[in-house]
């Protein structure tokens, strides 16, 4: 299985409201990829003009004397598998505080985790759940529309109608209704384990949209 290790974060975090909140720049360093005999190094950057991260450089350093990288090889590298996975590692979300308790800041696939358990919601309160979602998606750079649906539990057309409600409604501007791209095979409910999108997944926010720094 392949070892997936993000370093080297920024201090600078970009901020897509909601809490959601990621390095401007990290690397990550895959080793034991199948069919890629070396180690694989990307570094990751968010993008203004594509509006989500974006791989920026990639390289694969031979593991030993006697290995040939081809083209081949080289295709075999998933880098936007990399990104996003990494990314997983990264992210993290600000919760809202109970009981006058500061913000608690958690990891994503914690937050994803506590938002697919909550039960019945009122609708306003699904549609800032959709809203966190869908920024996560965006930090993570995971097709935004499966993620709300697959969380929220909802179908994907359910899921496109909040968000065109959010964005019509200033709550969300930046929202994009759009095809998504396909998902990479990372389950970002438990992304140390294998992908199953069939398989079950156990385990509110503030509007704004993304701006620089913290």
């Amino acid at each position: 299985m392949a070892d997936v290790e993000a370093y080297d974060f920024s201090d600078e975090r970009i901020d897509l409201g909601s809490g959601v909140t990621l390095p401007k720049v990290w690397h990550a360093r895959v080793s034991g990829e199948q069919d890629v005999p070396g180690t694989i190094t990307v570094r990751v950057e968010w993008d203004r003009t594509l509006g989500r991260t974006a791989v920026v450089f990639a390289a694969l350093k031979r593991e030993a004397e006697g290995v040939d990288i081809t083209s081949q090889v080289l295709r075999e590298v998933r880098t936007h598998w990399i990104m996003t996975r990494s990314a997983l590692d990264v992210v993290t979300v600000d919760i809202g505080a109970r009981d006058g308790e500061e913000l608690e800041r958690i990891p994503v696939r914690e937050f994803l985790t506590r938002v697919r358990a909550q039960g019945e919601r009122e609708p306003v309160e699904s549609l800032h759940a959709a809203i966190s979602v869908y920024r996560v998606a965006t930090a993570i750079s995971y097709p935004p529309l499966k993620l709300v649906a697959d969380t929220l539990q909802i179908s994907q057309s359910t899921a496109t109608r909040l968000m065109s409600r959010a964005r019509d409604s200033g709550l969300a501007p930046e929202v994009r209704i759009q095809e998504p791209r396909r998902a990479p095979a990372v389950d970002p409910y438990n992304p140390g384990g294998a992908y199953d999108p069939t398989a079950p997944h156990h385990g509110p926010s503030q509007p704004g949209g993304p701006s620089m720094g913290r």
